[in-house]
């Protein structure tokens, strides 16, 4: 008998348990199923997807590469298969897959070293005198001599000097407008460091004509050196002024450009606005300072020379050495967007970086030589100004090469159900792009693979485009449209992202938010010992939202109440700011920490006043390394982000009303939005047709 009941309630026992799962599992299935398809995103999906986008055979997706263009061709195909609508071009395309590709018209300026001269009429020097050498002649500096005929002295582009304040060969960089040839020829001024600044009423032109000559400068400002010495000034001259060849100074496709300990700067934007770069100490110029190029425009000067600095002076000597092992010739030329290429607000005249031999030629017979200019300048000593020899004259001949190239975003739209709320948005996105590749490890691998950054976004979006499209084939189809969009170049300062913006295929008034992943696939493991202490680095089950504590409550409200009530993750808002506090971005770089608000896709939408949120597990050891490989990859918590990134997806389209931005904006932001406003971002524009060389 006892054995009878004990056996009864052994089987009691067991059918609860089953009941219970099954009710559990029923449960679990009733609140997935509230998120349209998003739980058929899986593990293994992601993986495949992942492997083929960061496999040694797309080299890194460079922007622009072919191995870009096979990965968004990768991306177009599934689309195309999952019967997804195209986002792209409309007219001229060939083939099924370029209709979902938004081109991108590039052009790469290059300075064609043998036809660019730099020649000094000046007279014939009667004794040594510059670096290291002190002759006689008229002046302290000696050499000079005031009675001889002036005679012409040729330098050799690269050796003696470069074109742009930022001392790079090549120049046009971002810091400044787009490189164009010119030619001018005058006498000379010398204007110390050549700032005007309002603030502390610094005039180094006093009693000097500019007008129709060429300005000789030397030194930062303290604040510009300070700025620069505690490494926010990695463009160079360029980055503390904004003239030509400057680089950005936090942009991350320095990384494939050649930038120094690329791989632990912020990354991307990465920037593009006041929010992305470090705040200039002296404000903003042709405002509250003049830079030594913005002062010459303005007063009709005909360009500006900048005696370089020490590194400047290195990277002549050995330009190979500059990049840190990562040339700009592994990844091609650095290419630029043509339609960004607008007139700057700031007008700057041309400049060039002088080195050792032009330096010296310039100050030989003059109040200074140019050993004294020199070492005054990596001291960072006040010098007086004045004007050079009348019997001098420089002349300056850039020669410019425009080389012309194609990128694309990948664009797929899943059109929504409601016959009103079908024409507002909701758009996801991710970066298609890496950094290309490197200088090779010991191994010999020298692939940027990218699997992380961004190939896990981007896998991530694919997985729920395919979500989203198995669910519309089953009758889930959302109220609102949503548009995937896989942005590119936003490794070399959110290029893509900013294009659809600027030049949107819909009304940017209707979208209702950006859903924006950029690494997501990494989280803490044994091996993820990472030296570097300002990098943040989430646990399993956890990820990094950033967006909506700063800009919209209704969107945080949403994503809160979708993560509870599934995937629930643990929401970690520590980059949720713009500015440090004793609980956010306190592990520097100091003093403004890593503003990760502004550093990816999603911050080009934010600057069209769209809600936004940034998805990430964080940067690690591996961040922008030929190490960022595959098999590194947390694809659980890939899976469990982009399922969380669906539903809330899900939810925003199927809402009533849409969320809304706080009253209150960050000061940085608001600039940055009235500045879009200004040049006239956001209006409706047709998709380009195919360019050449466009994949198909």
């Amino acid at each position: 008998m006892r054995r009878i009941i004990a056996a009864c309630a052994v089987s009691c026992v067991c059918v609860l348990t089953v009941l219970s799962q099954v009710k559990g599992k029923a449960v679990k299935t009733a609140v997935a199923a509230g998120y349209g398809n998003a739980e058929a995103i899986n593990e293994t999906e992601l993986k495949v997807y992942d492997y083929y986008l960061a496999s040694d055979q797309l080299e890194g997706r460079n922007f622009p590469s072919r191995g870009y263009d096979t990965a968004a061709l990768y991306i177009a195909s599934h689309l195309a298969e999952w019967g997804l609508k195209p986002g792209g071009s409309t007219s001229g395309t060939d083939g099924p897959l370029q209709p979902y590709f938004m081109p991108i018209e590039l052009v790469a300026k290059q300075i064609v070293p043998a036809e660019s001269k730099a020649s000094l009429s000046a007279p014939a020097p009667a004794g040594r005198g510059g670096f290291g050498g002190g002759g006689g002649g008229n002046g302290p500096g000696g050499g000079g001599n005031a009675t001889a005929e002036p005679r012409t002295t040729n330098f050799e582009y690269g050796k003696d000097w470069s074109a742009g304040a930022g001392g790079g060969f090549g120049g046009g960089g971002r810091g400044g407008p787009p490189l164009e040839p010119y030619d001018v020829s005058g006498n000379l001024v010398f204007a110390g460091n050549g700032y005007v600044i309002t603030k502390t009423k610094t005039y180094p032109y006093e009693g000097l004509d500019v007008h129709g000559k060429i300005i000789v400068v030397a030194g930062l400002p303290a604040e510009l050196a300070a700025l620069q010495q505690g490494g926010g000034g990695r463009g160079g001259r360029g980055g503390g002024r904004g003239g030509r060849g400057g680089a950005n100074p936090q942009s991350p496709d320095d990384a494939g450009r050649g930038g120094a300990n690329a791989q632990d700067q912020p990354a991307a934007g990465r920037g593009a606005g006041p929010g992305g770069a470090p705040a200039n100490p002296l404000g903003e110029n042709c405002t509250d300072f003049w830079s030594p190029e913005a002062y010459a425009a303005k007063n009709g000067a005909l360009a500006v020379v900048t005696v370089a600095s020490f590194q400047q002076l290195t990277a002549m000597t050995n330009p190979n050495a500059a990049g840190g092992g990562r040339g700009a010739g592994l990844n091609g030329p650095n290419f630029q967007v043509k339609k960004f290429q607008q007139a700057p607000t700031c007008p700057v005249a041309p400049s060039i970086t002088a080195g050792v031999e032009l330096t010296n030629a310039l100050f030989q017979g003059e109040k200074l030589n140019g050993g004294q200019v020199f070492y005054a300048t990596g001291s960072n000593t006040k010098q007086d100004s004045f004007e050079l020899s009348a019997r001098k004259k420089l002349s300056l001949h850039v020669a410019v090469h425009a080389e012309p190239g194609h990128g694309e975003n990948v664009v797929g739209i899943l059109e929504g159900s409601d016959p009103v709320l079908k024409n507002e948005f909701v758009v996801m996105s991710a970066h298609l792009d890496h950094i290309g590749l490197s200088a090779p490890l010991p191994n010999g691998h020298n692939v940027n693979n990218g699997a992380d950054d961004d190939g896990s976004g981007s896998c991530g979006l694919l997985a729920i485009a395919r979500a989203y499209a198995e669910g519309a084939a089953k009758g889930m189809r959302p109220k609102r449209t949503i548009v995937f969009l896989w942005n590119g170049g936003e490794e070399k300062g959110l290029l893509g992202s900013q294009y659809f913006a600027e030049f949107p295929p819909v009304d940017l008034g209707k979208v209702v938010a950006d859903l924006n992943m950029d690494m997501i696939g990494r989280t803490k493991n044994a091996n993820s010992v990472d030296p570097n202490a300002t990098h943040v680095l989430v646990d399993p089950g956890e990820v990094l939202l950033i967006g909506p504590n700063i800009s919209s409550n209704d969107l945080e409200e949403t994503i809160e109440g979708v993560n509870n009530n599934y995937q629930k993750l643990k929401l970690n808002h520590f980059y949720d700011t713009t500015a440090p506090d004793d609980t956010h971005d306190n592990l520097g770089p100091q003093p403004r920490g890593q503003r990760v608000f502004y550093r990816s896709d999603h911050y080009n939408f934010a600057k069209m006043g769209i809600p936004i949120a940034f998805f990430t597990t964080g940067l690690h050891v591996d961040y922008h390394r030929p190490t960022d490989t595959p098999d590194k990859i947390d694809y659980k918590a890939m899976m469990q982000i982009s399922k969380t990134v669906a539903a809330v997806g899900w939810d925003l389209a199927n809402q009533n009303g849409r969320p809304k931005l706080k009253e209150k904006l960050p000061d940085d932001l608001l600039k940055d939005m009235k500045t879009v406003q200004t040049q006239g971002w956001g209006k409706l524009t047709p998709v380009l047709a195919p360019l050449p060389g466009e994949p198909q």
